[in-house]
Formats: C-alpha cells, structure tokens, sequence
C-alpha cells in the first residue's frame, strides 16, 4: 500500500511538472497572451489521476508556469480556472465508473468534455481580464486568441490519448493506483 501512495505521488508530481512545462516551454504569441499545450497535459491528468490529484496538477502546475514566465498577475485566476479545467472530465469519470466503461483515456463522451473545458478557459480568462484590466482589455483579448491556446491543447491531447490507449497506458497506471472504493471522486 505503501508503494502505491507513493506511486500515486510520483505520478501527481509528474502531471503537475508535465502541466507547467507544457505551458512554460513551448508559448506561441496570440492576442495578449500565449497560447501552449499545458491544457492538454491537465485533460490527459484528469482522464487517469484521482479528482483531488488531477485538481491539484493543473491548478498548481499553471499557476507555477505563469510565474515562472512573467504572467504573475495571472497565477491566481489561472489557478482557479485549471482547476476548473479538470472538472468535466472527472464528472464525466464517475459517469463512466459507474457504467464499467473507465478503461480508456479516450472515448466519445470523453470528447464532448472539451466543449464546456473550452468554455470554462475562455470565459474563465474573460471574467479574470475584465476584473483586474477592464472591458475593453478582456474582450480583445478573449477574441483575438482567447480561444486558439485551448484549440491547440485539444489538437495535443487527441493525439496522445489515442496513442496512450493503443499501449494500454490508463489501465496500466490506475491499476496500481490507490483508490478510494465508497467514493465517487476519482
């Protein structure tokens, strides 16, 4: 058991450095911001980590890689917004748990959960600009790139939940995961 909690932590800690080097490294200038691939390592936690650790991987993952790069200002929004990031996909968890249909990090209605994950980083982005920039500033922002960084993510994680599931990547993990059995978190 106890090689597991630490195999749990590991692979937490491993998310969240996958999550901020995602969004750290590779950053493509659009509107007022960037646009990065973090967002697909926070999909991908989300699909095989635990609720509370996969939470915790994008929220603090984004929040450091936005310190780390100048976009201080950000990290407190971002880490909300992340947060929240993770949340359709691990409803969508238990959904899947309770039909024995878990198995796979890649599935229709795991898909469907990158429409309200979009909305959720887009308007999440529109809210924080407009309360610390004002009107003006969010709405340019939110409509000149707003929506290309979690496009591109979504391009990323596709293609590598579909190669993750071809090795059988998610049972392979999650089997020697501890989790908890009278719970509905993930």
């Amino acid at each position: 058991m106890k090689k597991n909690k630490i195999l749990l932590l590991t692979t937490t800690a491993l998310f969240t450095a996958l999550v901020t080097v995602g969004t750290a490294v590779i950053q493509i200038p659009v509107g007022n911001g960037y646009a990065h691939f973090g967002d697909s390592m926070i999909y991908l936690a989300s699909c095989i980590l635990p609720g509370p650790c996969a939470v915790f991987a994008a929220s603090v993952g984004a929040a450091a890689a936005d310190l780390a790069t100048g976009f201080a200002v950000y990290a407190p929004a971002t880490a909300v917004i992340k947060a929240l990031n993770a949340l359709p996909f691990l409803l969508m968890r238990i959904y899947l748990k309770k039909k024995k249909k878990d198995d796979k990090i890649l599935n229709w209605q795991i898909c469907l959960m990158l429409v309200p994950t979009t909305l959720v980083t887009i308007f999440g982005y529109l809210i924080a600009e407009y309360i610390m920039f004002g009107q003006e500033f969010a709405l340019v922002s939110a409509f000149t790139g707003g929506w290309l960084q979690p496009g591109g993510s979504l391009a990323v994680f596709l293609i590598l939940a579909a190669a993750l599931d071809k090795i059988g990547f998610k049972k392979k993990v999650t089997s020697q995961l501890p989790i908890r059995k009278r719970s509905n978190i993930i």
